[in-house]
């Protein structure tokens, strides 16, 4: 029975001599079949067991019971220059409570995303437990992903770690689509050094770098990259043509409601500032997307409210420059929009403007190189995941950590 029991243990060299049950855990009392070992000051073989002390270290359950490998190890002693010695075993490390392969366990439980406090009350063991699993693997991990390949394109993007505290900096390379580092802070000052950590072959390899519009990027890049074209995100200029879109609405929302009688018009139910107000996301919409009720909608709106219709068709008009084939076709219907925009004078819009013509050659640098921070805005919601999972993660370290393992 035994000896299919030490087959089944999966410790090679280890016999099982004896079993005993305590409540819901099992003891199994093993011992190494093997020859003692030399001495490790002289290296001769002349050694007997001085005495064999009791080890109970934790290991992976059996049948779903806490399992408990009691270890009588030998510690021998040499008779040559009486040496002292413990026999050892690479899976059962020396003063540690558990085995090295129940350490592997919690760490992959633990890289998936779970909580410390959940994974320690399903394995009923601690949270320093699951915490030191976790560092540990994570360390040895991290460092053989230190000889990946250089990335040729980078992605910046900007992730909470806790309210309250500076954003954080997510480096990560959109084409093996892998979070490269966590920088503590969004400053100029942290992607410089950052960037000025890396060495000088792998800054030559970088030919791109996608960012928000966010300045202190954009000088970071520029100062220890002057290689590297400088992109900046379309969807986050998309958003903004968006938001100038809404402000409109909600500006014309806040005036007094028309009255259908002054148009000649049965009054309906709802008034029409509430009507404005479900059209809110009609009015966001892609043109492309949108079906037959809703494009009727949209024209009956249109009719009433002319303002709103020349604030779609900037939006619109903004949005067909990312369908340009060309970047010198993206330059005449950027330039279109610009006119359009001075022409309307609408005071969201022409601020929106603004900001276009400080990023216009950021954002025409997208049809020579076609990147966005679409892998990165990704990679932050699956950050809000494992901070919602883990209920928070206190510390900066622990927080970087779990993110480059589960999005590396």
């Amino acid at each position: 029975m035994y000896e299919q029991l030490s087959g089944l243990l999966g410790l090679e060299g280890f016999t099982v001599t004896a079993v005993v049950e305590r409540g819901d855990e099992l003891d199994l009392e093993v011992e190494l079949v093997a020859a003692g070992g030399c001495c490790p000051r002289c290296g001769r073989a002349s050694c007997e067991v001085k005495d064999r002390p009791l080890v109970r270290v934790r290991d992976l359950p059996i049948a779903g019971r806490r399992t408990f490998l009691v270890w009588r190890k030998r510690r021998f002693r040499c008779r040559v220059c009486g040496c002292t010695f413990t026999e050892r075993y690479e899976e059962l490390p020396s003063r540690q409570r558990v085995t090295r392969r129940f350490r592997r366990r919690l760490s992959a439980r633990a890289s998936e995303g779970a909580a410390h406090a959940e994974v320690a009350r399903s394995e009923e063991t601690t949270r320093y437990q699951v915490g030191r699993a976790f560092a540990l693997g994570a360390a040895v991990e991290l460092e053989a992903r230190a000889t990946a390949r250089t990335p040729r394109r980078l992605s910046l993007d900007e992730a909470h770690h806790r309210r309250g505290h500076e954003l954080a900096t997510i480096v990560s390379d959109p084409d093996s689509r892998r979070v490269v580092e966590v920088l503590e802070g969004r400053s100029r000052r942290v992607v410089e050094r950052y960037l000025r950590s890396l060495r000088a072959a792998e800054r030559e390899a970088i030919a791109a770098v996608s960012i928000d519009p966010y300045d202190a990027y954009r000088q970071a890049v520029r100062q220890e990259l002057p290689q590297a074209r400088i992109i900046c995100d379309p969807f986050h200029l998309v958003r903004g043509a968006n938001e100038a879109l809404d402000t409109v609405r909600r500006q014309r929302q806040r005036q007094p409601a028309l009255r259908r009688r002054q148009q000649g018009r049965k009054p309906r139910k709802e008034s029409w500032r509430q009507q404005l107000f479900r059209a809110r996301h009609r009015l966001l919409k892609a043109r492309e997307r949108l079906s037959f009720q809703q494009r009727r909608s949209l024209c009956e709106l249109f009719q009433a409210e002319p303002l709103i219709a020349e604030a779609w068709g900037l939006k619109e008009a903004f949005r067909a420059i990312y369908r340009s084939n060309s970047r010198i076709e993206a330059e005449q219907r950027l330039e279109c929009f610009l006119a359009a925009v001075d022409r309307a004078a609408i005071p969201s819009f022409s601020a929106f403007a603004e900001g276009i013509r400080l990023w216009r050659e950021e954002l025409l640098a997208y049809f020579d190189q076609p990147i966005s921070n679409g892998y990165a805005e990704g990679v932050i919601n699956k950050i809000k995941v494992i901070k919602r999972r883990a209920y928070g993660l206190p510390t900066f370290d622990g927080f970087r950590q779990r993110v480059l393992i589960a999005c590396g």
